[in-house]
């Protein structure tokens, strides 16, 4: 049976520390609701590409042990603070996540592993393959998956790049799926059901002169 599709599903997600926050327009609040209240009875992908990552960082790092570091490319202040978010706002909203798989480069392990909250993280390698083989033979074992376990979800993390192919979607004028943002897919027709922003952006620093 084919999910009701809803879209534009927004959320200002649990300030952990003095974020700054935009809250959603009251009419998607509802649409939000909706899309955690079927993520709680399970059965779902949570598509995300990883949280900021800037170019060209000075001081990159990669937490997740195993990870791949690309060099000057890590999740930066933001990129942790949104995919950390993520993780309290699922946990939160008490949706059951099975595992996460991840993308073997730190700026996508580290999301997995923050928006996990716990739950298993696995590296591998369909989340860095555009091959059309390797993305039907991922999508066939996370289906089976979510069969053999239902009531969970599970998390894919990737790239601007591999997120699509499982069913994230740009809008307005993006011309690359944003990070800091989770898409809601079914495993029957991987179309998006919903998307779930966290309109969060991290404060940025400013050195006490004293």
């Amino acid at each position: 049976m084919m999910a009701r599709r809803f879209w534009g599903a927004a959320l200002a997600a649990a300030c952990l520390g003095g974020c700054v926050t935009n809250p959603p327009p009251r009419e998607n609040e509802a649409a939000a609701s909706v899309a955690f209240e079927a993520l709680k009875r399970g059965g779902y992908v949570i598509v995300m590409r990883h949280a900021n990552s800037p170019e060209d960082q000075t001081s990159f790092v990669g937490l997740s042990e195993g990870c791949r570091l690309a060099p000057g490319r890590g999740l930066d202040a933001e990129g942790f603070f949104q995919a950390r978010a993520m993780g309290a706002v699922l946990k939160a909203e008490g949706v059951p996540i099975l595992k996460a798989y991840t993308s073997p480069m730190c700026r996508s392990w580290d999301t997995a592993a923050l928006a996990a909250s716990g739950a298993p993280v696995e590296p591998d390698p369909s989340q860095i393959s555009e091959k059309p083989a390797d993305v039907a033979a991922m999508k066939a074992k996370v289906a089976a998956e979510l069969a053999a376990h239902p009531g969970t979800n599970i998390i894919l993390s990737s790239h601007s790049n591999i997120a699509p192919l499982y069913g994230a979607t740009t809008r307005g004028r993006e011309k690359v799926v944003p990070s800091g943002v989770a898409w809601l897919v079914h495993p029957s027709d991987w179309q998006p059901i919903a998307r779930v922003d966290l309109l969060i952006r991290y404060p940025e620093a400013k050195p006490a002169v004293e």
